[in-house]
């Protein structure tokens, strides 16, 4: 069983990795000794696989009941011999939870890694949903029966889950000691009731807390257009991007609660602006900061021309890639659409879709052409295959962004002093970001030395 777990690992595995790029931010999980880990979960059957390549060490996984029933899903369940969760939403008997309980005690008595989501549901909100307490309680539980028990927060940012080759940040928090919780919670009243609850309520929210600080949380989705669109003219040339929209995010939350009329103020300047490019056919990625500066430079400007038409040599590489991989490329596309599943299972629609569709016509096409036009063929396509698709992805979506690039320059240019105008507003909204950015760090300044200072010591 556990070498038809590695090998399913290794599959979802390589096809996750391949459907995402996955940036592990900081962090690692400790290599050896009992862990659990929580962590957020947007994004369906997918986190598990994002989680465990991120790990570096095997993982036992809890999974709802009625996935171990579910055709192709209960095969991936099993194999990796994930342990099953029974709720009361699913029409099940949440006594048959004292197993799993008694389970997970025994893998981390035993030294394991155990994963588990405490939100309870996969789901597409702009924030973390509460907590359920079942993380704590077999946590608390694994303690109590002798086992050093740490909690590691996994926190799991998607840029855009549903798009192929799209970012997902993986921030994996520092060790919480549940021992060292659980005492920090404990009274001396001598009741023993009390003490449990203090403690399952203090080790759910240390987890809370970190899952929080690592995790892309909004007010509502209607922040993230005004994220997105400061993201795309302020600071393009920062790579880590996932994480630059977390800060934006974090600032955003942070200026709701202590400046709301002045978020609200940038909030309709910004939103009036994009407006006004959008009536133009532009989008705020046309004006960005780095945008704007190679159009003030016809040298660079000129580069950026030469660098496209260099770049056309792959042309018919990226083609062939497209025409061969057409079939189960659109078959894939076509089950999602029939699907109609919700935003957080998409993803996982697609991947799985597209493990059966491109193996299946893989092996056919390359016996086809062994049968019709001879092995030597066959095996130059099953060679050169798997590389013209990553090109085909590649190639297109970097000359697609190229000619937008272009277009936006073009139609900057043709507009003239509306053009400058609306430049010059982009310049006022930056201004008024660096401005808003510096509010944010003095506040997060304040906070942190308020917290640090001596009155934490008037308990003594």
């Amino acid at each position: 069983m556990r070498s038809l777990g590695a090998a399913i690992s290794f599959v979802t595995g390589t096809a996750v990795d391949l459907f995402y790029r996955r940036v592990v931010l900081h962090g690692e999980v400790p290599p050896t000794g009992p862990v659990l880990l929580v962590a957020n979960h947007p994004n369906a059957l997918l986190d598990p696989v994002v989680v465990l390549q991120s790990a570096g060490r095997r993982v036992r996984m809890l999974a709802k009941a009625p996935l171990f029933t579910m055709p192709g899903v209960s095969l991936l369940v099993k194999g990796m011999d994930c342990l099953p969760v029974y709720r009361s939403k699913d029409g099940a008997d949440t006594k048959a939870n004292d197993a799993t309980f008694r389970a997970v005690d025994l893998a981390l008595g035993n030294g394991d890694a155990v994963l588990i989501f405490p939100e309870g549901i996969s789901h597409d909100e702009p924030t973390i949903q509460p907590l359920k307490t079942g993380a704590a309680r077999m946590a608390i539980s694994a303690v109590r029966n002798g086992a050093d028990v740490v909690i590691v927060p996994v926190g799991l940012i998607y840029a855009d889950k549903l798009r192929y080759r799209s970012t997902v940040m993986v921030d994996i928090g520092d060790p919480i000691v549940v021992a060292d919780v659980v005492k920090g919670a404990a009274a001396d009243d001598g009741d023993d009731d009390d003490d449990d609850r203090r403690a399952v309520a203090a080790v759910t929210s240390a987890v809370y807390t970190s899952l929080h600080q690592r995790t892309l949380n909004l007010h509502s989705w209607e922040d993230l257009r005004l994220i997105e669109a400061v993201d795309a003219i302020w600071r393009q040339r920062d790579p880590e991007r996932v994480s630059r929209l977390k800060s934006l995010a974090d600032g955003v939350a942070l200026l709701r609660t202590t400046d709301p009329e002045v978020l609200d103020t940038f909030r309709q300047r910004l939103s009036a602006w994009v407006d006004h490019i959008t009536a133009l056919g532009l989008s705020p990625r046309d004006l960005g900061e780095e945008h704007v500066e190679a159009q003030k430079k016809p040298i660079r400007a000129a580069a950026f021309v030469v660098r496209q038409l260099a770049a056309l040599w792959l042309l018919p590489i990226a083609l062939a890639g497209a025409v061969f991989w057409a079939i189960p490329f659109w078959l894939t596309h076509l089950v999602y659409r029939l699907t109609g599943v919700e935003r957080d299972t998409g993803a996982t629609v697609k991947v799985l879709a597209s493990l059966t569709f491109f193996p299946i016509f893989f092996v056919a096409a390359v016996v086809a052409i062994a049968v019709n036009v001879g092995v030597g063929a066959a095996v130059a396509v099953a060679v050169t295959a798997p590389a013209a698709g990553l090109v085909t992805r590649r190639f297109f979506r970097r000359r697609f962004f190229g000619l937008r690039q272009l277009f936006g320059a073009l139609k900057l240019a043709a507009t003239g002093s509306l053009g400058a105008s609306v430049r010059a507003e982009r310049d006022a909204l930056c201004e008024q970001l660096d401005a808003l950015g510096a509010r944010v760090e003095a506040l997060r300044a304040s906070s942190s030395s308020s917290s640090s200072s001596p009155k934490a010591s008037s308990k003594r």
